[in-house]
């Protein structure tokens, strides 16, 4: 897997000039159509969940994966609301403003229990879009900027 380039960004960058995805679904949206989409866009970092306009949860691409896997998990979810997932997961969400800074959003992730850490960031546009940006292209794109302090 390559990565974007990010060294023109500077300490005052933003979360909106990050890789973001769109893929939402709906609550109801039976788990096996998931599995498949994620299946078919290796690229998406995950999901996020929605209940009409508001997103009730988020999960990341390996979370998801990692937990189906489980023993009877490939039996037991496909046939059902991807919106168990969430409440078996506790799958919460770290939504931000996409003018937060990468630094700010960063160590906002990073505060986030243990399990969630590297889970994907909702980023909220002016305009009501909701994107999904992945955890690890945050701090990517922190280190990067650390780095380039750094040299100065």
């Amino acid at each position: 897997m390559s990565y974007p380039d990010f060294s023109h960004l500077t300490p005052a960058a933003t979360l909106d000039v990050l890789p973001s995805h769109d893929y939402k679904v709906p609550a109801a949206t039976l788990t096996r159509e998931v599995m498949e989409y994620m299946k078919n866009h290796p690229d998406v970092p995950g999901m996020m969940i929605v209940d009409g306009d508001t997103v009730i949860g988020a999960i990341g691409r390996q979370r998801f994966e990692s937990h189906m896997q489980q023993v009877y998990s490939s039996e037991i979810y496909p046939k059902r609301p991807i919106q168990i997932l969430v409440e078996v997961l506790k799958a919460d969400k770290l939504q931000l403003p996409s003018s937060t800074r990468i630094v700010d959003a960063a160590l906002a992730a990073l505060q986030r229990p243990r399990a969630l850490v590297f889970e994907p960031l909702v980023l909220e546009f002016p305009d009501g879009q909701l994107r999904l940006v992945d955890c690890l292209i945050v701090l990517l794109a922190q280190v990067t900027i650390l780095a380039k302090f750094l040299q100065q």
